[in-house]
């Protein structure tokens, strides 16, 4: 389903544990349609956005430096979005944590212990159709960006300034362009400006514009060609950058932002 531009109301609440299936299929809908997702995803071992997610809430939403909302929409009660910020060098009792207020589920199989970037165990039907070696460009792009983070957190950040980190924060792909993206960075920055905080995210190719909008500045891109790393070039139907015809997956800039505090106004 396609966006339809109209905006909505959304309420911005405590994600609780029961919430956490919903969020995380709002996280492989939202990543399945990003070209730079699906071009990582051509290596030798996919792995799950939907178990990364789930992994990650139960990982994380009981411990007291993370906060977690979730956007609801008014009219229909459907979660629509989610986000979630880490606080660094801040006192933990500063920290606004709310929930979650349920009881947290049991891990299931192969999700203990499941982490960012690990598989299903199945091998892509690239590597199925021949792809020895390929996978080879994949690993230097995890690389690339894995060191890049590393320098963007060891160089850029000062290490001894209270912040907060935005961990994430995703739409539903058919609730885009409607404000919900919005309404969660605004609450995000509230925080942010109560406690007199910094906010650095690690931007997507696609929401720098909105990132921008509400006041964070770019201080370090990171300026990747896809087709330098792909594997193979675009399917028929496949989302890439730029023009859709073009047989190439196109760049993709990821971005490292900053927002400082807004002042009180009295």
């Amino acid at each position: 389903m396609m966006p339809s531009g109209k905006g909505i109301s959304v309420s911005i609440q405590p994600l609780q544990y029961a919430d956490i299936p919903a969020c995380a299929r709002i996280t492989s809908s939202a990543f399945s349609v990003d070209p730079h997702t699906i071009v990582k995803q051509l290596g030798w071992m996919p792995y799950d956005m939907y178990a990364i997610s789930r992994s990650g809430f139960l990982d994380t939403l009981h411990k007291k430096n993370y906060v977690y909302v979730k956007a609801v929409d008014d009219e229909t009660g459907e979660i629509v979005g989610h986000a979630g910020w880490a606080f660094r060098g801040l006192d933990q009792a500063l920290v606004p944590w709310s929930g979650p207020k349920d009881e947290k589920p049991a891990v299931e199989g192969r999700e203990q212990g499941q982490g960012q970037g690990e598989n299903d165990g199945t091998m892509s039907d690239d590597k199925k159709d021949g792809g020895e070696g390929k996978e080879n460009s994949i690993d230097r792009l995890h690389a690339l960006e894995d060191a890049d983070m590393q320098y963007w957190l060891s160089n850029i950040v000062p290490a001894d300034t209270p912040c907060m980190f935005i961990v994430g924060l995703i739409v539903s792909p058919s609730h885009q362009s409607r404000g919900v993206g919005g309404a969660l960075i605004r609450h995000g920055n509230a925080i942010a400006d109560d406690l007199g905080l910094p906010i650095w995210v690690h931007s997507s190719h696609q929401a720098y514009e909105a990132y921008k909008k509400f006041g964070f500045e770019t201080v370090r891109e990171l300026d990747i060609d896809l087709d330098e790393y792909a594997p193979r070039g675009p399917k028929e139907g496949e989302v890439v950058m730029g023009a859709k015809d073009s047989g190439r997956w196109g760049r993709y800039v990821i971005r490292y932002m900053k927002r400082i505090p807004k002042k009180p106004s009295n």
